[in-house]
């Protein structure tokens, strides 16, 4: 038995949404990403509508408000097709397994299916997370580090001084800013970079990991693919926590005898 499949990814700004063709097909045929508004729910009923009988798991790390809204929705709507927030699959060695942000569990679990193996793995969104997954006898997340993305840096500085203007940034471009406003785009989007090759590179060393494949996503990701950046080439995928999250559901399905 085949089902199709839709992944929900409710984070800090915005809602992306992932269809794919069955929980045991990694091919995806349908996205859509929705702001985090009012009209969150109605707009998600909408897509939800187009892909008839399928199962939707969801992934959040925004406002619990708009998360518990979300889900009490999803319930009414699709009933046992709603299958919640999976089991990521993965042994979870950090010292509060509960505070872990699921986002980053889903893409260890993405990473881990896309390399088999060990992996650094790299979320370049609202915030920049760089963490750890190890193989052994079991793939086991073992931690990380978080820090502000580029929007969130610019930000930052706009709020916390009386004359810097807020820069959009969205690509890397010289380091001499030739104005304020490029030398806030060139602080921001170089030490965005700076602190990604850092903490790779720290987190790396400090599990043993330095030889260990770095895979990359997020809405950010382009400005730490090029130039080259880190000591290992870095594979990248856009839908890595979809991805996770998709397994997760296959493993949920098959233990319910639906996949």
């Amino acid at each position: 038995m085949s089902h199709a499949v839709v992944t929900i990814d409710l984070g800090n700004s915005s809602c992306k949404l992932c269809a794919w063709e069955s929980a045991s097909a990694a091919t995806v045929f349908a996205r859509a990403t929705l702001a985090n508004d009012a009209d969150l729910v109605s707009a998600l009923r909408e897509f939800l509508g187009k892909h008839g009988d399928a199962h939707v798991a969801v992934c959040g790390v925004g406002a619990r408000d708009i998360e518990a809204q979300l889900r009490e929705s999803l319930r009414a709507l699709l009933g046992a097709r709603f299958l919640g927030t999976p089991q990521c699959g993965l042994e979870n060695a950090t010292l509060a397994p509960e505070s872990v942000g699921a986002d980053r569990l889903f893409a260890a679990r993405g990473a881990y299916e896309h390399v088999r193996g060990s992996a650094i793995v790299v979320d370049a969104g609202t915030a920049l997370t760089v963490d750890a997954l190890e193989v052994r006898a079991r793939p086991r997340f073992l931690g990380g580090a978080i820090a502000p993305g580029p929007q969130l840096l610019a930000a930052a500085l706009a709020q916390g001084t009386a004359r810097l203007p807020h820069v959009d940034v969205s690509s890397v471009g010289h380091a001499l800013g030739r104005d304020t406003r490029e030398a806030i785009a060139a602080g921001v989007m170089h030490g965005f970079r700076g602190a990604a090759r850092e903490l790779v590179r720290a987190v790396a060393s400090e599990c043993s990991l330095e030889s260990a494949p770095i895979v990359v996503t997020g809405g950010a990701r382009n400005s730490l693919l090029t130039p080259p950046l880190f000591d290992v080439e870095p594979l990248a995928d856009a839908d890595l926590v979809h991805s996770g999250l998709r397994h997760a559901a296959l493993d949920l399905l098959r233990s319910r005898g639906d996949a």
